[in-house]
């Protein structure tokens, strides 16, 4: 499968943190979230281990919420520009932040954004066929390396980009929320596969 994520969390407090000890998910909350997000009535499906919840299947959402944190994964959410989504995370994020990683690694395509209290404060989003699509704010201690040229793809070393779409996309995760989909793992980081996020669909589709 890759890398492939479309995962958004809006969180009071650090996402890792609630990543790590995974309380009791509110069943009817998340429900209630995915309808807010699909815009109509949904009914569950399987749940999915994070690893794939990031990336569920076109028309599925990923949804989970707890006191003080949200989780919205979906295909949908996946865009070139990840500003676009303000708007919408605005809606979400009115008293914490909210962090978004996006990729596809079948595109070589990666993208992050962060917003405070409905505000964007950083987004990048590049792949090698369009180079550099969008770079708004600050950058972030975590990206430095990166571009100071420190994470270079070495076995490519005409490659268009000074690192690889995909390794930032995975630090991204690491960064924001304690998992990899794939690259190094540090001792810190948290299985994906053994967390599970509730799967919703619209209720009239089969």
């Amino acid at each position: 499968m890759g890398s492939k994520a479309a995962v958004v969390v809006v969180a009071e407090g650090d996402p890792r943190d609630t990543f790590r000890s995974m309380p009791e998910i509110r069943f009817s909350r998340s429900k209630a979230l995915a309808e807010r997000v699909l815009g109509t009535a949904v009914r569950e499906t399987e749940p999915l281990p994070l690893d794939l919840a990031v990336w569920p299947d076109s028309g599925t959402v990923c949804t989970a919420s707890l006191p003080g944190f949200d989780v919205i994964c979906s295909r949908e959410l996946a865009q070139s520009s990840p500003s676009r989504l303000t708007e919408m995370i605005a809606k979400w994020a009115t008293g914490g932040r909210a962090y978004g990683v996006f990729m596809d690694s079948a595109e070589d395509w990666s993208a992050f954004a962060v917003w405070s209290r409905g505000d964007l404060v950083r987004a990048v989003s590049l792949s090698p066929g369009s180079g550099v699509i969008e770079d708004i704010g600050d950058r972030l201690a975590f990206e430095v390396p990166f571009w100071e040229g420190e994470r270079r793809v070495r076995h490519t070393p005409d490659y268009a980009l000074p690192f690889h779409p995909i390794d930032l996309g995975n630090e991204a995760l690491k960064e924001f929320f304690g998992f990899i989909l794939e690259g190094h793992e540090s001792a810190d980081c948290l299985d994906p596969e053994e967390i599970e996020l509730p799967a919703f669909r619209v209720a009239s589709q089969a």
